[in-house]
């Protein structure tokens, strides 16, 4: 067989394939960072997340050590020791508060009974 030539198959020939778009892959990254910050919309929820979590927590903190402080135990920690103070006096003035209204109410009830007598 000579060089260049070539033998003709019996084969149909190939169509050739229309030009298909290439898919966007996300970016693979190989040092530092394993993710993108967000950005816009997604940024500011994000913030919004980690703003309630935190609030969430400071929450949590406060009536843990109200409990602590209401256990008579000793307490070491001056900033907690304080938050758990002002919370039981916060817990206190609620109940006042609530007792008196309670008093007022039958107080009330009492006296409109006085008039129907």
């Amino acid at each position: 067989m000579a060089q260049g030539f070539k033998m003709k198959s019996k084969a149909p020939a190939k169509k050739a394939k229309a030009s298909q778009k290439q898919k966007q892959k996300p970016k693979q990254l190989s040092k530092g960072r394993k993710a993108f910050s967000a950005k816009g919309r997604k940024a500011a929820l994000a913030k919004q997340d980690a703003e309630t979590s935190k609030a969430i927590n400071r929450k949590n903190e406060v009536t843990v050590a109200a409990r602590a402080m209401g256990s008579g135990d000793r307490f070491f920690l001056s900033d907690i020791k304080v938050a758990g103070k002002k919370e039981i006096g916060k817990n206190k003035a609620q109940l006042r508060k609530k007792e008196s209204k309670s008093i007022k109410m039958s107080e009330r009830l009492t006296q409109q009974l006085n008039k129907l007598k």
